[in-house]
């Protein structure tokens, strides 16, 4: 994304700088889930963190119908057709899926793709790593901040799982490229 860049003077104005581009970075999860409850219940405090972060996180669903889960966790969603995989063109930074989804020959197809490229960080959560996906799997946890465990508590509440407990950490598998600055942790279970 390309947008052009501002000038501010020493009365706080600011002005377009003629001819001058700056390149916006940021940083992109992508995550691939069967319904809200399943996202929520298993990723909701990393997703909202990550977004509150300021990372563009976009979910796909195979059952989109009640959005409200993700709306309270800022988290923008899209419906997930079977049997094929419409993200954006340009390589995310992250990339979640639901254990769920592994059977999937379309996520399987993301899934190595992703990493096959290498600068890529592949996530699982709610089962173990499938052996045809390849790469190094190791279990990782992440520590939700106070405001997560909060607002993963009202998005259970809207996804019809009220009594779902709210822990201090979620669990996952990582798969792909681990970036110095993760913010995953191993667990070494």
């Amino acid at each position: 994304m390309v947008s052009q860049s501002l000038q501010v003077d020493d009365l706080g104005r600011t002005s377009r700088i003629p001819g001058a581009t700056a390149t916006r970075l940021e940083y992109r999860l992508d995550v691939l889930a069967t319904d809200p409850a399943d996202l929520v219940r298993f990723a909701g405090g990393w997703m909202f963190d990550r977004a509150m972060a300021g990372w563009r996180v976009n979910a796909w669903l195979l059952d989109a119908d009640d959005l409200r889960p993700l709306q309270i966790l800022g988290v923008p969603a899209h419906r997930l057709e079977p049997g094929a995989i419409a993200l954006d063109d340009d390589r995310a930074a992250g990339l979640a899926v639901s254990a769920d989804l592994t059977a999937s020959a379309a996520v399987r197809d993301e899934v190595r793709s992703a990493l096959t490229n290498g600068s890529t960080e592949v996530v699982l959560w709610g089962g173990r790593w499938p052996e045809q996906w390849g790469g190094r799997p190791e279990p990782v946890r992440y520590r939700l901040s106070a405001a997560a465990r909060i607002f993963k508590k009202h998005a259970l509440t809207a996804a019809g799982c009220p009594d779902a407990p709210v822990g201090a950490t979620e669990s996952l598998v990582c798969g792909g490229h681990r970036p110095v600055d993760s913010d995953l942790v191993t667990s070494g279970r």
